[in-house]
């Protein structure tokens, strides 16, 4: 019996016609926005300013994750797109998921300039009102004029948990921290509700990286979250209250969680 001769499915040409190809994606710009883990800030240091008559000594660290995001404007090569994908440390989404159409990179960063500066008031105003809950019948001895963010290279609403409790540790409960090393992501209104945020996955690589033993971020992105983080515990809250409880309690900090 005579085999059947094996087809030759690509000729020469056909070949290096697809390799060119496969090289000319892998290089070409691509209309994709990668979001990757970014630097956290240590808010107990000198990123927010109190004015020293108020400023309790606070021990430990309280952390302000942040994502680095390609401008609007920039398409990276297909195969750093790629890459980004299959490292599994980055998110990769369309353009348009991430930018307004025709959106610039100048608009985009004082969109998040003036994001930043709406959180920075929304967060004071949020401690303000948290801690007159606490002890309605006394005043507050501090005022939003007493506080400075000086926050670098970093735009957009989702430090204004982290904030918030910053000011409600260093004005009244440093022992809120205690010594330890906490991360903090997430939206906060005037009122103290927690708001969803982007980027969670590459926040919490961020926060484990500085050495993190405990990360507060809002319940609303429990469905965002596909990463395993060893030795950090995870605590999702859905406003200030919840997270202020969770920094004092324990057995309040387990009831917290994203299957409850």
């Amino acid at each position: 019996m005579t085999p059947r001769p094996i087809p030759k499915y690509h000729s020469r040409p056909a070949l290096l016609l697809l390799i060119s190809v496969s090289l000319l994606a892998l290089l070409w710009p691509a209309p994709f926005a990668i979001i990757s883990p970014g630097p956290v800030t240590n808010l107990l240091g000198k990123s927010v300013k109190i004015n020293e008559d108020f400023d309790l000594e606070t021990s430990g660290k309280l952390f302000s994750l942040s994502v680095y995001v390609t401008n609007p404007e920039s398409k990276p090569p297909g195969i750093l797109v790629l890459a980004a994908w299959m490292s599994g440390k980055s998110l990769v989404l369309p353009n348009e998921l991430v930018y307004e159409s025709g959106q610039t990179t100048d608009a985009a960063n004082r969109e998040a300039k003036r994001e930043m500066q709406s959180s920075e008031a929304k967060a004071a105003i949020a401690a303000a009102n948290f801690l007159k809950k606490l002890d309605p019948g006394k005043a507050l001895d501090w005022k939003q004029s007493d506080i400075e963010f000086a926050m670098k290279k970093v735009g957009g609403p989702s430090a204004g948990l982290a904030f918030s409790i910053a000011l409600i540790a260093r004005l009244q409960s440093p022992e809120l921290i205690a010594g330890r090393s906490i991360a903090v992501t997430g939206t906060i209104n005037e009122s103290g509700d927690v708001g969803g945020i982007g980027g969670l996955d590459q926040k919490l690589i961020s926060a484990a990286k500085a050495g993190a033993r405990l990360a507060i971020f809002p319940q609303t992105n429990c469905r965002d979250l596909t990463i395993d983080v060893p030795g950090i515990q995870l605590l999702p809250v859905s406003n200030l209250s919840q997270a202020i409880h969770g920094l004092s309690s324990s057995e309040f900090a387990k009831s917290l969680s994203c299957e409850s």
